[in-house]
């Protein structure tokens, strides 16, 4: 599906007093190795989120270097026994617990995000409550679907969960 209509069917959801003011954009640079892309979310044309493939890439694979004089030795020969030693099972569960700390710390990866971005529109706003995914926790707090009691009684788990809710009472209280 063509960003256009993703960003469309998702900012529809976002209640009418931040309508005007909230805006989401994409970009590839074709010019960079892999296609570099970002996903980033403004209010009143400035930033509030951002993300960012190869910045969440080069932050993960900094603390992974960090930390991995503590995994068992790495077998000296590739072969597919590799794939059966402790040194590759701890190695993918220190990748998985580096993600998990990133996205808590709130860096996002694009891909997430983008798969994040087809998935909304097809929750209930329960089930955007309390996804798995912060990012989409987050959208849900610029949702029309929840009410000013509602959003008095949540509190921000992450920073952009924070953000948006900090967005979302200032303006339902003007």
């Amino acid at each position: 599906m063509q960003f256009s209509k993703i960003k469309k069917r998702v900012l529809s959801f976002v209640t009418p007093s931040l309508q005007s003011r909230i805006n989401l954009y994409a970009t590839v640079d074709r010019h960079f190795h892999d296609g570099e892309s970002r996903v980033w979310m403004t209010l009143d044309g400035e930033p509030f989120f951002k993300a960012e493939d190869l910045r969440f890439t080069l932050e993960s694979d900094r603390r992974y270097e960090l930390a991995k004089a503590r995994l068992p030795e790495k077998p000296v020969r590739f072969t597919l026994d590799i794939f059966q030693s402790d040194w590759y099972k701890a190695s993918s569960e220190l990748n998985e617990q580096i993600e998990r700390e990133l996205k808590e710390e709130g860096w996002h990866a694009n891909y997430d995000v983008q798969q994040d971005l087809l998935l909304y529109p097809t929750l209930s706003i329960e089930e955007a409550l309390t996804h798995r995914h912060a990012f989409i926790r987050g959208l849900a707090l610029l949702d029309r679907r929840v009410g000013k009691r509602r959003l008095e009684r949540i509190n921000g788990d992450t920073p952009f969960e924070f953000t948006c809710l900090k967005i979302r009472l200032e303006a339902e209280s003007n």
